[in-house]
C-alpha cells in the first residue's frame, strides 16, 4: 500500500508540473517574440538592426528631436534666459533640426535605412549640434594646459 501511495503522489506531482510548465513555455516564447520586436538602441546585443524600416528610423529621430528640444527649454528656463535670446535659440534649433530631417527624408526615399545612411545622418546631426554651439557662442571652454600655475589662493589638500 505504501508503494502505491508513493507512485500516485509522484504521478500527481508530474501532472501538476506538466500543467504549470506548458503555459510557462508559451509565455517564454511570447517574451522572446516581443523582445525581437522591441526597439534596439546602442551597441552590443541591443544594437539597432540594419537595414531598418524608414518609418521606425524616422520615429526614433523625432523622439530624439523632442528630447533635445525639451532639454534646451529646461536649461533656458533654469538659467533665466531672456525672451529674445530664447527666440534666437529656438530659431537656430529649428533650422538645424530641419537640416537633419531633410537628410533623414533623403535616406528614407526607398523605405529602408541602411547602416551607412544612418551613419551619415548621425554625422550630420553631430556636426549640426557643434554648429549650434558655435553660432550661439556656447562652445566649451578650453582645458588649461599642463604645467600651468594654479590661480592664487587655490590650495590642494592632501590626506595624511
Amino acid at each position: 500500500m505504501n508503494k502505491l501511495a508513493r507512485i500516485a503522489s509522484t504521478l500527481a506531482a508530474l501532472a501538476a508540473l506538466t500543467a504549470v510548465a506548458a503555459p510557462a513555455a508559451a509565455a517564454a516564447e511570447e517574451t522572446t517574440a516581443a523582445a525581437a520586436k522591441a526597439p534596439r538602441h546602442g551597441r552590443g546585443k541591443g544594437a539597432p538592426q540594419f537595414p531598418q524600416d524608414a518609418a521606425r528610423f524616422s520615429k526614433r529621430v523625432d523622439e530624439k528631436f523632442a528630447k533635445q528640444r525639451a532639454k534646451v527649454e529646461a536649461k533656458m528656463q533654469k538659467r533665466g534666459v531672456p525672451a529674445a535670446r530664447r527666440a534666437e535659440v529656438r530659431k537656430v534649433l529649428d533650422e538645424v533640426q530641419a537640416q537633419v530631417r531633410a537628410a533623414v527624408d533623403r535616406a528614407a526615399k526607398d523605405g529602408v535605412i541602411t547602416q551607412d545612411e544612418a551613419k551619415q545622418v548621425r554625422k550630420l546631426a553631430r556636426e549640426a549640434r557643434k554648429a549650434i554651439g558655435k553660432q550661439l557662442g556656447l562652445e566649451k571652454k578650453p582645458e588649461p594646459e599642463k604645467g600651468t600655475k594654479r590661480p592664487a589662493g587655490v590650495q590642494i589638500m592632501y590626506a595624511t
